[in-house]
C-alpha cells in the first residue's frame, strides 16, 4: 500500500496500547516491544490527522524520510 499507515503495538490479549509508529510499509516498522506485535489502525486518515493536530507534520516528514517515525507514550 503507497500510503501513510499508522500501527500500534498490542499486547496478545489487546493490552496497551504501547507505542505508535507511522510508515508505508509495515516491512519497515521496528521490532515491537517484549510481548507486543504491531496492528494497523484500519481507520486512520493522513490528511484528517495532520488538520487535527500541526505536531504530526514533523513526524509525518520523518516517516517519509526514513520509511517509519516512531511514537512512545512517555
Amino acid at each position: 500500500m503507497n500510503r501513510l499507515q499508522k500501527f500500534v503495538e498490542r499486547g496478545a490479549y489487546g493490552e496497551g496500547p504501547g507505542r505508535t509508529a507511522y510508515a508505508l510499509d509495515p516491512a519497515k516498522l521496528p521490532v515491537p516491544t517484549a510481548g507486543f506485535d504491531w496492528r494497523v489502525v484500519s481507520d486512520f486518515r493522513p490528511g484528517a490527522a495532520i488538520l487535527a493536530d500541526q505536531g504530526l507534520k514533523a513526524i509525518f516528514q520523518q516517516a517519509l524520510e526514513n520509511g517509519f517515525a516512531l511514537v512512545s507514550r512517555d
